[in-house]
């Protein structure tokens, strides 16, 4: 029964990898269910699309973590920072992402992504803007050691690490800010990991959506998201802003069938993001996000 736990329990880990699965992002897009490729324009739009970081025009950094399944077995830390650069030349985007899988003291594995993100605007004006963007990830991941003669991996092999460069390309349009569209590409370079006899690519996705905001406080969100060799998954999501500091999520996906709620709360400089993220077969995961802006 243990062993059937744990397995159901890495099997569910999976949708918070770095960057052998599809789903990262902190709280806020978390909580709409993830459909964010069309509307994030956050200091976590190098998650979704990197497009989304021209419309960061505030200096701020921001923390994020999450206990997948809330086993305490696996934890996802990220960081962000933007600086931007001015109207002509965008906004920068330094973020980190780190994920860990361990068994009592023991790392069984780890992913970790660096990267350098650039967003900046083709069109921008009162009543539609175009903007592209595209990330530079140096990705890493370190396989721990095999569990040895004693089962517990004090005297076990070193199973090794491997590492490469992913990139991100994305695509943003907005028309009165009421409508959006959102287009990205994951390691479009298909890059692979391990010797010519054990070589696995990183996975590629392309993600296609579209926002719409019926009146004003209220967004909704719909994207279709396709990964390489696997079936296609949809994703929705809603934010009404109750006050202006205030701000409500709910969403939901498929393949996993997943059920998302959360809020935001935004103060002077500093921000704060929750989302609970259900799973079918395991127990559900929280979001924390914390964000600081210049004042």
């Amino acid at each position: 029964m243990k062993r059937i736990f744990l397995l159901l329990f890495l099997t569910g880990a999976l949708s918070a990898q770095v960057f052998t699965d599809q789903w990262t992002g902190a709280a806020s897009g978390a909580a709409a269910g993830g459909a964010q490729v069309a509307v994030n324009r956050s200091l976590w739009s190098h998650s979704y699309n990197p497009a989304g970081v021209a419309h960061v025009n505030t200096l701020g950094m921001g923390f994020s973590f999450n206990s997948p399944g809330s086993y305490g077995m696996a934890s996802l830390s990220m960081f962000s920072a933007a600086l931007p650069l001015g109207e002509k030349w965008g906004t920068l985007s330094l973020h980190g992402d780190m994920l860990r899988v361990k068994n009592g003291d023991a790392v069984l594995s780890s992913e970790n992504a660096l990267g350098l993100s650039h967003g900046f605007h083709l069109l921008k004006d009162l009543r539609s803007s175009l903007s592209l963007g595209y990330s530079l990830n140096v990705l890493f991941a370190n396989y721990g050691t095999s569990a040895g003669l004693s089962g517990d991996g004090s005297d076990g092999i070193d199973l090794g690490s491997v590492a490469g460069l992913g990139i991100d390309v994305g695509l943003q349009a907005s028309l009165r800010e009421r409508t959006w569209m959102g287009l990205a590409i994951k390691n479009i370079n298909a890059p692979k990991f391990g010797s010519s006899e054990s070589e696995a690519p990183a996975l590629r996705k392309f993600v296609a959506g579209l926002g719409y905001a019926p009146y004003y406080g209220l967004k909704s969100s719909f994207e279709v998201e396709k990964v390489f060799g696997r079936d296609v998954q949809y994703r929705a999501g809603l934010e009404y802003a109750l006050m202006e500091w205030f701000v409500l999520r709910a969403g939901i996906s498929t393949y996993p069938s997943q059920l998302t709620l959360g809020f935001g709360v935004q103060k002077s400089f500093f921000k704060v993001d929750y989302a609970f993220v259900s799973h079918p077969v395991l127990s559900g995961t929280h979001f924390f996000t914390l964000e600081f802006y210049k004042p």
